[in-house]
């Protein structure tokens, strides 16, 4: 098994990122590629090209400013072995506003209702937690995908994270990763914290739902 380990970042990166990724447990055969100063979408269209042409199994991506477990790579992992899935993504959360879940239980283009657009895009609000369950879409702050499907695509659509006018990088991946008919994955059992003035987690979602009692 070949892994490409995905960092699009600026120069600088922050410290508890470097702990983290330091510390991780990666596994055996992995490249750490970093692709620093470019347009989000460029720097993953790059990356999965980097993967595709260089024979990599499969790309963990990450984002600069996330936190995560020293077995959270290998959980993932083992999570693509157990259920011959091609995308798997951790659990994470916005660092501004309410904190929201960066999954989603729908994702579809945008609708008109008198005259106007209508977002469908809508956050996976109550997640099962502690499980695995599939999701409509993710954010790539902390998703492994095969490369497989990378290139699949690819082949089908171009480059793979050019964004659609209504939707961002990686919410454009996934909506075509739907298209041809693939599950896309989320492992609450891994959750990960996102670096901002503070490191948000679970903790502050629940917080910000006013869940004290730490239910879904």
């Amino acid at each position: 098994m070949k892994t490409m380990i995905a960092i699009p970042c600026m120069d600088t990166l922050p410290l508890g990122f470097v702990q983290s990724l330091l510390y991780a447990e990666k596994g055996e055969n992995v490249t750490v590629q970093f692709k620093a100063n470019s347009l989000i979408y460029d720097s993953r269209n790059l990356l999965s090209l980097m993967a595709i042409e260089d024979g990599f199994d499969r790309v963990m991506w990450i984002d600069s400013d996330m936190m995560f477990t020293h077995s959270a790579i290998k959980m993932l992992h083992d999570d693509m072995d157990q259920y011959k899935c091609d995308m798997v993504t951790g659990l994470y959360f916005k660092r501004t506003g309410m904190s929201l879940p960066v999954i989603y239980e729908e994702l579809e283009i945008p609708t008109e209702e008198n005259g106007k657009p209508v977002r469908n895009i809508h956050e996976y609000m109550n997640y099962p937690p502690d499980s695995m369950f599939p999701v409509r879409g993710c954010g790539f702050g902390f998703v492994m995908t095969s490369t497989k499907l990378l290139k699949e695509v690819w082949d089908k659509y171009g480059p793979a994270f050019t964004p659609y006018p209504w939707a961002g990088e990686d919410i454009s991946f996934c909506h075509r990763v739907n298209q041809l008919g693939h599950v896309i994955w989320c492992d609450s059992r891994i959750t990960c914290g996102h670096i901002g003035t503070w490191v948000f987690t679970e903790d502050t979602y629940k917080a910000m739902r006013g869940d004290t009692n730490g239910e879904q």
